[in-house]
């Protein structure tokens, strides 16, 4: 602990990080319990109004919609996708990435064959591909997909942390006391490769978040009355010119999470390597 507070007040960027992932999460948790207006209210009298006027902190749409209410509760469902998306491919990608590598042989082969025909495939690609033949997307939908689409890499890092680990002392002494493969990989291995791990989750919720604000510019991500930061953009690109700021505040609220986190990523791997 010592350390990683030594650390934080020698980056003052990860402390930056981590004050907007803080801010951010505060707003999608308490954030729609203050608000003066609704995320769905359509006020017809101030259609693309200024930020500040009328009570529009940060103006309106071209329906009259208060853009603030929509970024606030659109982070919530961006965070919850966010979160789910990075702790289920990095469960299944260890699970996997695991599995291959402690059992080697053909497995280890297919594994790698697999993995190598999901990479060709953009991940963009592969959701909006599977999001189309589903016909809609909800929270659930969209983390199953994401997930999906996000395995390959965390499921690499995992085979190539468990390589490292696998001909240790103390894994050939677990297997002569005879211990199961599970008991082995999970409780014997993981904790000993758990750092690289983490690092790739925390970069993978970055990814996450521009993948789903990705997918709602495409018009396949959260539909409505959900807000959905990427579709507040398309929604209002073509009022960019008289209403800009309909479209720069949820850009520049996407900017501010993924820098935000990208930086507490860089300094995680830091903390972990130091520990390592």
């Amino acid at each position: 602990m010592k350390y990683i507070l030594y650390q934080l007040k020698k980056n003052p960027l990860a402390i930056i990080g981590i004050a907007i992932i803080v801010f951010w999460v505060l707003a999608a948790f308490i954030g729609p319990s203050v608000l003066t207006y609704t995320h769905t209210e359509m006020d017809s009298l101030n259609q693309m109004v200024s930020p500040g006027v009328s009570g529009h902190v940060l103006g309106t749409d071209a329906l009259g919609r208060d853009i603030l209410s929509r970024i606030i509760v659109g982070s919530r469902s961006i965070l919850t996708v966010a979160l789910l998306t990075s702790m289920v491919s990095t469960l299944l990608g260890i699970v996997l990435g695991f599995s291959a590598a402690y059992f080697g042989g053909k497995i280890d082969q297919t594994f790698l064959r697999m993995m190598d025909i999901m990479m060709a495939i953009p991940p963009l690609v592969l959701s909006m591909v599977v999001l189309g033949i589903l016909g809609g997307s909800s929270i659930m939908s969209l983390t199953l997909i994401v997930s999906i689409a996000f395995i390959p890499a965390t499921a690499r890092v995992s085979r190539g942390s468990l390589l490292t680990c696998k001909n240790n002392e103390y894994v050939d002494a677990a297997r002569i006391r005879g211990e199961s493969h599970i008991y082995i990989m999970f409780v014997e291995i993981l904790p000993n490769t758990i750092g690289p791990i983490i690092v790739e989750a925390t970069a993978r919720f970055a990814y996450s978040i521009m993948m789903v604000a990705s997918l709602g510019f495409l018009g396949v991500g959260l539909q409505p009355p959900t807000p959905d930061w990427g579709m507040m953009v398309i929604e209002n690109k073509q009022i960019i010119t008289d209403a800009p700021w309909a479209v720069l505040y949820p850009a520049a609220a996407i900017a501010s999470l993924v820098i935000a986190i990208s930086l507490f990523s860089d300094f995680v791997s830091k903390v972990l390597i130091h520990e390592q």
